[in-house]
């Protein structure tokens, strides 16, 4: 009996300690039949985070996942489009997923999120402070016309905050709407314009002068991420791989150093909300 009481107890502790171990394994996305050697990620234009046909200078998005997916031996395509069509071909499983994505509700259908790729920085853009600068909310500013890019998802933003919402399809036609005033301020990431303002700024030198001074009043900072279509073979494995090297190049850091080489390191909140950028 003894033997018989000691074997069922063994049992059961073996049981006890094998079933948390078989809900993690579950827990775990399988690997595809043929492992993935390589993705393909759609990208829009903004600089300096993707920066199209500058093989040193790709941007930190596409150097960062290129150095998270590495850790698993997965090498990266980052074909560029106009985001209305990266988004399509990655809702369609077209492509593997997206550089990078805002969250949103009506995303989730198609789309598998990673870990945070990075933060952003929003705000409104003027060539007057006076204009913009005591705005603290996007509804405080319906008595502006803002100008936005046409499909990121601070259009939809613009006008569910009740604004008077003109379209562009880039940011240099952003400034220069600012700059013709066709519109009063821009409503967008702070790192493309400030790219495309300085591009601007040499271009205009040589042939009108410098454009005038232009502010910023920031609103808000937000995560963003990667996004993997759940329409390809082995999505969940795929967005596994990708948080697994995520977490390792932030940990060994290769992920700072990335953001040092284009200057972009901090992302500390500005010590004043309104700033003059020129």
């Amino acid at each position: 009996m003894l033997c018989r009481s000691g074997h069922l107890v063994a049992v059961l502790i073996f049981a006890l300690l094998a079933g948390p171990i078989t809900a993690q394994a579950q827990s775990q996305p399988a690997a595809p039949d043929q492992p993935r050697q390589s993705v393909i990620l759609a990208c829009n234009p903004f600089p300096p985070s993707k920066i199209a046909n500058t093989p040193s200078h790709p941007g930190y998005d596409i150097e960062i996942l290129r150095a998270a997916f590495a850790v698993s031996n997965i090498g990266v395509e980052t074909p560029f489009y106009p985001w209305k069509r990266a988004l399509m071909l990655a809702e369609t499983g077209q492509v593997d997923g997206l550089c990078s994505c805002s969250w949103s509700p009506d995303r989730t259908r198609d789309m598998l999120f990673s870990d945070e790729l990075g933060k952003i920085r929003i705000g409104l853009f003027a060539t007057s402070d006076r204009l913009i600068g005591h705005i603290n909310r996007l509804e405080d500013a319906r008595h502006i016309n803002i100008g936005v890019i046409a499909g990121y998802n601070l259009e939809q933003a613009a006008r569910d905050a009740g604004l008077d919402v003109q379209t562009a399809n880039g940011e240099d036609a952003l400034l220069k709407m600012l700059y013709g005033n066709r519109i009063d301020a821009i409503y967008s990431f702070r790192a493309p314009i400030v790219f495309a303002r300085q591009a601007l700024g040499e271009q205009w030198g040589e042939q009108w002068g410098e454009p005038g001074p232009l502010s910023y009043q920031e609103l808000v900072q937000a995560p963003y991420y990667s996004c993997i279509s759940k329409h390809v073979a082995g999505a969940e494995w795929l967005l596994q791989r990708l948080n697994i090297g995520l977490e390792t190049v932030r940990d060994n850091g290769i992920y700072d150093s990335i953001l040092e080489k284009y200057g972009v390191a901090d992302i500390e909140p500005l010590k004043k909300r309104s700033n003059w950028l020129y």
